[in-house]
């Protein structure tokens, strides 16, 4: 006769909410595409606006 066995919750399911996150939203292959969309558009928006706050933005103006 075989002991009895702890039945606990059918899939690792992480205690951390943050860690839930990150599994679920963040590596998850279903949301990959997105992701990299969002990642992708926060790099342009940020060398925008370091391109606007360096010296190299006023190239742009054409002074007459």
């Amino acid at each position: 006769m075989a002991a009895p066995q702890y039945l606990g919750p059918a899939g690792s399911q992480p205690s951390n909410p943050l860690s839930a996150f990150w599994k679920n939203q963040v590596v998850n292959p279903e949301h990959r595409e997105g992701n990299i969309n969002i990642a992708r558009a926060t790099a342009i928006f940020v060398l925008g606006v370091v391109f606007v706050r360096s010296g190299l933005s006023s190239a742009l103006v054409p002074v007459f």
